[in-house]
């Protein structure tokens, strides 16, 4: 069997918990040569090219090292699903054709993968060694040093690295920058980013967090496995959304020969231990300050490990130098993993302080390897592993005198010791463990076989062949993930089309680059709306399909939404125009658009349920609404064919409502699906900020109410009083339209309406 392991880091070049692990468990699997494995790796090597691929052997295990130093990312997105290492990656899967790719990590490489990996009909299992596919930061721990709940809710809002969020410009010209051989350009560098981060609203970040964690969801739908090494993680990534029938709870091994030999002197003195990274969430300082405070010359503490910059800061490390000045301290350092064995004969017992949600630390199995007993924080992982006064002691996480309490009951109690010694159960050998994977590698590699690989469910006879339209302005990042949304979907569409609206940023290029399965249309000149779905819409009729779907570029589709929309097509043939339920993704329990009403007394267009909480859009079914956004909009070609397409003279905004009028006077209904869950961002094809939002709305919804609504010239007159009135109110009051440019903008789109000047107005 080919085996193919796939982690961020490798020794000797990286020796944190999971990457001993991945190297102790492909020697296991290689030792008798029964199988080729292959570990998958990244390298960051300033001084080789980006995306350099390097071979070497470690004893059976082959290793392939795929350079990635960041150097070429231009959004966060691509620091997490990077199509250029997922392509340098995936020709070095070709020539290993593994029959089972078991993923320990995908920081720095790609979340690509899995979904690559499983259309080569590979099968694939990951284990989950820390929480990174719901946090980017990995440890659920939050920048103001707090654990947190993660993304679920409403998204991350402070702990995003300074200038993360940049456009792709600004992150090559900060490249440049630290390239250049310029005194104080780093610090520039440096400066710009944090003026950035500064700059950088809240709703941002948090839109960028749970863009990214759809995407996480949309990757693991690929792995037929996951391995929880603790109950903890099992049920954070069942909140993830991952069910019981992939989720398996797992034991890690450990090599338990190099530990055999150990022998400990006795000792007058209690010596204690710390292995780890000084950093924060590790908490080494709780165990320096818990030894100041019992009886001078009761105990000892080694410190093993070395201080780092945590995500960039290093102010816990100079905050920790007094403490490991203290006479009482053995600061060893880093300590090589062969040589831990070695390290752990002069401990008596090993403190793992850490107050973020450890997983199945390393450290503990080390530990009990040794015949040496634990503290640890009453927390996570560390809970499961070490049972209170059997194998080690518990205190409350982040509590100094807790830590303290602990330590002094092993000092003034003589037999406590050596009873927590006898209590302790030999970890797991890393040879079972490499025996039960390999188990299940065969049972998964054989249904691999046996069934095709997770790929979007196929749809029924009844189902009309429909072709995705995605329009993009000079947005190509967002296209991408509108794409992609629909790409992992539970339910394939037939075809994709991304209509190009006359960029000028290369976004064709960018596009065809990342989506070659993906054909792009361009219009050469921005169209408007209107007028780019419209050139998507003739294509893909022309083509024969019987149904298109509009897609903003700004929208990320939830992976059951297309499903949810399908199925209502199936079962409701006599609706002509079907809508998704728009959710905000800044606040993504909370409604964008249930559908639209629009009165016909005042011509007053309102998004339903706007604000409210998803569990209140009543009804839960499909039903019959006035209208729905132009954001998710499903249509039959019969529509098409009845009242024709899209009016292109609105180009920005009402055309939606005019098309589902006129579909409606034509006998189709309109619905909404509530179970089809699509995230909106908004505003970025038009700035938010942009006086030309108002220009728009003004004008067109002044042209839709004369062309919809019938009356007398004092009836028109009165409504277009009121429609201007309700768009200079809201360009007074709203901080989201500078206050003169949005009255010269009402005014300006009174006159054009009056004047009949349609299309795109102020739109170059």
């Amino acid at each position: 069997m080919r085996i193919l392991l796939i982690v961020h880091g490798y020794p000797p070049l990286a020796s944190a918990g999971t990457e001993v692990y991945v190297e102790t468990l492909a020697n296991a699997l290689a030792a008798d040569g029964r199988d080729d494995v292959v570990v998958l790796t990244r390298d960051a090597d300033p001084c080789r090219p980006e995306y350099d691929v390097c071979h070497e052997t470690s004893g059976r295990v082959r290793v392939v090292r795929v350079n990635n130093t960041f150097q070429q990312c231009d959004s966060f997105a691509s620091t997490y699903l990077n199509p250029d290492c997922l392509r340098v990656a995936m020709e070095q899967v070709a020539a290993i054709r593994p029959d089972v790719a078991h993923i320990h990590h995908l920081t720095c490489l790609s979340t690509g993968l899995p979904e690559a990996l499983a259309a080569r009909g590979c099968a694939v299992v990951m284990t989950l060694h820390d929480y990174w596919m719901i946090c980017h930061r990995g440890q659920l721990f939050d920048s103001d040093n707090t654990r947190c709940d993660g993304p679920f809710e409403d998204g991350c809002a402070g702990c995003l690295s300074p200038g993360v969020l940049a456009t792709p410009s600004v992150y090559r010209a900060g490249r440049l920058a630290r390239m250049l051989p310029i005194p104080g350009a780093r610090t520039f560098a440096r400066f710009g980013a944090a003026a950035l981060e500064a700059a950088t609203p809240a709703q941002r970040t948090r839109s960028a967090t749970m863009t990214r964690l759809a995407q996480m969801q949309a990757a693991a739908r690929h792995v037929q496995m996951f391995l929880a090494p603790s109950s903890t993680a099992a049920d954070l990534f069942g909140r993830f959304g991952i069910g019981p029938d992939r989720l398996r709870r797992c034991e890690l091994g450990i090599d338990l020969a190099p530990f055999r030999s150990i022998r400990r002197e006795p000792s007058s003195v209690l010596r204690l231990g710390f292995a780890g990274g000084l950093l924060p969430t590790k908490a080494p300082h709780l165990l320096l300050k818990a030894a100041a405070r019992l009886p001078v010359g009761s105990v000892t503490v080694d410190v093993l490990g070395s201080g780092d910059a945590f995500h960039g800061d290093d102010s816990y490390v100079r905050r920790m130098a007094p403490l490991l000045a203290c006479p009482y301290v053995r600061r060893v350092g880093f300590v090589p993993h062969e040589r831990m064995p070695e390290a752990f004969a002069g401990i008596d017992v090993v403190v793992v302080p850490s107050v973020w949600i450890e997983n199945s630390p390393l450290i503990i199995r080390e530990a009990f390897a040794s015949g040496a007993p634990v503290i640890a924080s009453n927390l996570g992982g560390m809970r499961e592993m070490v049972t209170h006064e059997r194998n080690g002691l518990l205190f409350e996480p982040g509590s100094v005198e807790s830590l303290v309490g602990a330590i002094r009951r092993l000092i003034i109690e003589p037999d406590l010791l050596p009873r927590l010694r006898d209590g302790i159960t030999p970890p797991m050998t890393i040879q079972r463990d490499a025996a039960s994977l390999r188990q299940l590698y065969s049972e998964l590699a054989l249904r691999s076989k046996i069934t095709p690989a997770r790929v979007p469910q196929r749809r029924g006879e009844s189902t009309p062949r429909t072709c995705g339209i995605v329009l993009n302005y000079q947005t190509p990042d967002q296209t991408w993930l509108a794409v992609r949304s629909l790409q992992t979907s539970d339910e394939s569409l037939d075809e994709i089309l991304v209509v190009d609206n006359g960029s000028r940023d290369r976004s064709a290029a960018f596009i065809r680059d990342r989506l070659p399965a993906v054909e792009v249309l361009e219009t050469g000149r921005n169209l408007g709306f209107s007028g780019g779905c419209n050139a998507g819409i003739s294509r893909a009729l022309d083509r024969g399909a019987q149904a298109v779907l509009l897609v903003n570029s700004d929208v990320v589709l939830r992976p059951d939404a297309l499903a949810a929309l399908l199925a209502a097509a199936r079962e409701h043939p006599d609706a002509g125009v079907l809508g998704a339920l728009l959710v905000s993704r800044e606040e993504p329990d909370h409604v964008a658009s249930a559908g639209l009403t629009f009165s016909e007394r005042t011509a007053r267009m309102r998004h339903r349920d706007a604000g409210g909480r998803i569990a209140r859009v009543t009804p839960s079914h499909a039903h019959d609404v006035t209208a729905i956004s132009g954001c998710v909009m499903w249509i039959r070609a019969s529509v098409f064919r009845r009242i024709g397409l899209l009016d292109e003279e609105y180009f920005y905004s009402f055309e939606d409502l005019d098309f589902c009028l006129r579909a409606r006077r034509a006998g189709f209904r309109v619905m909404l699906v509530p179970a089809a869950i699509a995230y909106h961002e908004g505003g970025r094809s038009i700035g938010r900020r942009s006086p030309d939002r108002v220009y728009f709305a003004t004008r067109n919804h002044l042209k839709l109410a004369r062309s919809a609504l019938g009356g007398t010239r004092v009836s028109h007159a009165a409504r277009g009083a009121l429609i201007v009135g309700m768009n200079a109110a809201y360009a007074v009051l709203s901080p989201q339209v500078p206050l003169v440019g949005g009255l010269t903008a009402v005014v300006r789109g009174a006159c054009d309406h009056l004047r009949g000047r349609y299309g795109a107005g102020p739109i170059s």
